[in-house]
C-alpha cells in the first residue's frame, strides 16, 4: 500500500492549521532514517508522524519509538497501521505540551518531519529544556535550516543561529522538493542533523542566548548601545569585543563570554 493510500484512509483532509503536509516519498523517508545512525533498539521520539511514512522506515531498523501526534484521526490510523508492532507507542498529544520528562534511560534521538507551524519553537524548547535528546534528524523549512546553521558572514545569522551554535553542531544534509508531500507545501524543505552534547555550563549558555536576543532586537545598533543595560564599554573591551560591533558581528562564543562576565 502506498503512502498516499494511507492518507486516503483518514476521515478528514489534511489540516493546514496543523501544518499537515504528509511525506509520501519513501525514498526520502529512507534517506532520513539512514541519518539517525543509532544502535539496535535505541529510543526515538518522533513528532508529527502523520500517517507513518517515516515511522514505517524507522521501525524497519528496530528502533523503539514514542510517536507524538496531535491529530486524533492520524493517531488512530497509526495504531491501526502498526497494530502488530510492539516497539511503537502513540501519544495523541500536542508536542509543545508533551511531558518530555518521561524520556528516561539512555540518550534519545529526535526524528521528525516537523510541522511548519511549530517547528522552530519546538526545536528551541527541546534544545534548551530536554538535554537527554542528544541527536536530532529533522525536516524543516529551508529558510529555517539556513538560519540555524548560519554564521556571522551570513544575512541569515540571528539569535536562532547563536542558540544552536552554543548548544549544538548542526548541518544541512539535503533539500526536499515540495513534490514529495501531500498536499505539496509552497516551500522547499531541508533535512538537518543536529548533535547536542552534555554541557556543564548549560545555564550560562542559555543566558548567552538571552543576551543575543536583546542584541538582535536592535541589530542595527552597535553593541555598546544595544547591550548597555547588560554590559558596559569597558567590560566589552576587556573581553576583546569591539564596542562598535553589531549583533551580527558577534559569534556564539562572544555572547558566551559576555554571559560569563555578567554572571561573575
Amino acid at each position: 500500500m502506498s503512502e498516499y493510500d494511507w492518507i486516503e484512509k483518514l476521515e478528514k483532509r489534511p489540516n493546514f492549521k496543523l501544518g499537515q503536509n504528509f511525506l509520501i516519498d519513501t525514498n526520502i523517508s529512507r534517506k532520513i532514517t539512514k541519518l539517525v545512525q543509532g544502535q539496535l533498539a535505541d529510543p526515538i521520539i518522533e513528532v508529527g508522524p502523520g500517517t507513518g511514512s517515516l515511522t514505517n522506515e524507522l521501525l524497519k531498523d528496530n528502533y523503539r519509538i514514542k510517536a507524538v501526534e496531535i491529530d486524533s484521526d492520524a493517531s488512530d490510523l497509526l495504531r491501526t497501521r502498526f497494530k502488530d508492532v510492539p516497539n511503537l507507542e502513540v501519544f495523541n498529544e500536542n508536542a509543545m505540551t508533551f511531558d518530555y520528562s518521561q524520556l528516561t534511560g539512555p540518550w534519545w534521538i529526535f526524528v521528525s518531519n516537523l510541522p511548519y507551524n511549530i517547528g522552530t519553537r519546538l526545536l528551541v524548547k527541546l534544545v534548551i529544556e530536554v538535554p537527554v535528546i542528544h541527536r536530532y534528524v529533522v525536516m524543516v523549512q529551508k529558510e529555517v535550516a539556513q538560519r540555524i546553521v548560519a554564521d556571522q558572514e551570513s544575512d541569515d545569522y540571528g539569535a536562532l543561529s547563536v542558540l544552536f551554535g552554543l548548544f549544538t553542531e548542526a548541518k544541512i544534509q539535503f533539500d526536499v522538493s515540495n513534490k514529495c508531500f501531500y498536499p505539496p507545501p509552497k516551500i522547499t524543505s531541508s533535512v538537518l542533523t543536529i548533535q547536542r552534547e552534555s554541557l556543564i555550563d548549560q545555564e550560562t549558555r542559555f543566558h548567552a542566548f538571552e543576551i543575543s536576543k536583546v542584541a538582535f532586537q536592535q541589530r542595527r545598533k552597535k553593541v555598546r548601545t544595544s547591550l548597555s543595560s547588560i554590559i558596559n564599554e569597558k567590560q566589552l573591551e576587556e573581553l576583546n569585543i569591539d564596542i562598535n560591533s553589531r549583533a551580527g558581528n558577534l559569534s556564539p562564543n562572544d555572547y558566551l563570554k559576555i554571559a560569563k562576565a555578567q554572571l561573575q
